[in-house]
């Protein structure tokens, strides 16, 4: 980086130039670095949302807008609990109390509420985001959408239940 500054005697001719010469190669790698942090925040098929430490939705990348159907410009600015199902609320303030006491959520699973009303299960990691003092300063959640799954091992409950029922009744 430079800046270069001309200095003009008083009938305007140049007399002087005068300037810095700045080496921002490392600035330029740690903005590069960021950038693929972005980078990967935004691409992962994960919802990756960051929280204030009161519950305020501070971040929203691309698969949170697929997975809860808000757009981050619907989201941004509002509180947690709305993506909380009735039967299901206060727990992610016990959960952010517990970051709060430096513990960490891994793979809970649980129900959310997406923007048209319909539940979806997901497996929620929360983790504290410290700033460069080691403060902590927010909250991440990573969620999975793992309908698929839950429905899944569901109709494979029912089919072993239909199974063992038949070999039972044959049986007799």
């Amino acid at each position: 980086h430079s800046q270069s500054e001309v200095i003009f005697d008083e009938k305007k001719i140049p007399i002087r130039a005068k300037g810095i010469v700045q080496d921002i190669t490392e600035r330029k790698r740690a903005e590069e670095k960021l950038q693929i942090l972005a980078n990967a925040v935004e691409s992962s098929n994960d919802s990756i949302v960051t929280l204030s430490l009161d519950g305020t939705i501070t971040s929203w990348n691309k698969a949170a807008e697929q997975v809860y159907g808000y757009s981050a410009e619907e989201i941004l600015g509002r509180d947690v609990s709305i993506l909380e199902p009735e039967n299901t609320k206060g727990e992610i303030n016990q959960f952010s109390e517990r970051i709060k006491q430096g513990k960490t959520i891994q793979h809970y699973e649980t129900l959310r509420l997406r923007k048209e009303g319909t539940f979806l299960n997901v497996s929620a990691t929360l983790s504290p985001v410290f700033d460069v003092t080691g403060k902590l300063v927010a909250i991440s959640s990573i969620v999975r959408d793992i309908t698929v799954r839950i429905k899944a091992e569901e109709a494979l409950r029912e089919s072993e239940a239909r199974l063992r029922r038949f070999y039972e009744s044959d049986m007799l």
